[in-house]
């Protein structure tokens, strides 16, 4: 497309040193032969001014805030810097822009003034439409001389990441369950869980986990006997949000909706993080409004997935209860 435009440019300005040739030829006008003169070396002196000041001329990009609201603009800060006398007044930033969530290669521009020595800063405004990271990318900046007879591509990258917080909406009462699990007998928190104290040593019954056979005691008395853990008043609440592809929204709306609640009313909870790559799950303990802010952060940051998350958990953890499931329609206790 730039270089239809040039092309465009170039046309006339022939046309116009054509012009004034035949004039000065026909009419022998001495005037009209000096400007003919110096349109001809004018596109070389164009051409090399336009070089020298794409090499002197930088774009950068910043986020005013680390995070934005679902709904509301957001602004990416861009400084343009010309260290040189010329001034460049066509300068066109590519860029994409879009949701991870949702992978838009479209690419956009926008045209920015560079003047001399100039060192300005401009805002641009997007509005967010749901929740995810939000990309902007700029590789090139598209810089044209003074006559515009042609467009130097210079290598600027820009990549600017901003995360859309959900909005919070109403969520029905669910009775929420206690999480009992292997993964719970590592954790230790104020709010009682599980520890890895010992109460006393006894008989095996039906249901006792392989792993808590005591078997140097077992040996001894020739039955098995099982170890009885210590537990605290209560046990830890795990949240288990199942993000899918292109139901992304609405989970994490429910997970931060619940999870604010659950903050406010002093509730701390464990929420395990699927990674679809390879098939993993971090466990993030959430107790006030940053380490919830941290928690769906990194939740947008690893992306949906087609998996079954609730099964992955389940077969990775085959003992647990009281997973409490978040998915795009409702909140399930396991």
């Amino acid at each position: 497309m730039e270089h239809i435009k040039n092309a465009l440019y170039i046309v006339s300005y022939v046309l116009m040193v054509a012009a004034l040739l035949i004039v000065s030829v026909f009419f022998r006008q001495i005037l009209a032969s000096v400007l003919l003169i110096f349109l001809v070396i004018l596109p070389f002196i164009s051409l090399y001014a336009g070089s020298y000041g794409a090499r002197r001329l930088s774009v950068s990009a910043s986020l005013p805030s680390g995070t934005v609201d679902e709904g509301d603009e957001f602004r990416i800060r861009l400084k343009i810097r010309n260290t040189c006398a010329v001034p460049m007044l066509r300068c066109i930033l590519e860029y994409t822009f879009c949701n991870m969530y949702r992978q838009d290669d479209r690419s956009f521009s926008i045209t920015l003034p560079g003047e001399s020595f100039a060192n300005d800063t401009y805002d641009v405004c997007f509005k967010t439409g749901m929740p995810g990271v939000f990309t902007f990318d700029a590789d090139h900046l598209l810089v044209s001389d003074p006559l515009h007879f042609h467009t130097f591509r210079i290598k600027n990258e820009i990549h600017i990441r901003c995360y859309i917080m959900p909005r919070v909406i109403p969520i029905p009462y669910v009775p929420l369950v206690m999480y009992e699990g292997e993964s719970a007998d590592e954790l230790i928190s104020e709010n009682g869980e599980l520890t890895r104290d010992i109460r006393q040593l006894r008989e095996y019954r039906a249901g006792d986990r392989l792993k808590d056979i005591h078997w140097k005691a077992s040996a001894q008395k020739g039955e098995l006997i099982t170890k009885e853990y210590e537990r605290s008043t209560d046990l830890l609440y795990l949240l288990l949000p199942e993000v899918k592809k292109g139901a992304e929204e609405k989970v994490l709306r429910r997970y931060y909706s619940l999870g604010k609640a659950m903050v406010e009313a002093s509730m701390g909870f464990v929420c395990a993080v699927f990674d679809p790559s390879d098939k993993s799950f971090e466990e993030l303990k959430v107790s006030d409004a940053d380490s919830l802010n941290d928690s769906i952060c990194r939740i947008m940051d690893l992306g949906s997935s087609s998996d079954d998350v609730y099964a992955n958990y389940m077969y990775q953890n085959p003992e647990c209860t009281g997973v409490i499931r978040i998915c795009p329609e409702e909140i399930i206790n396991t």
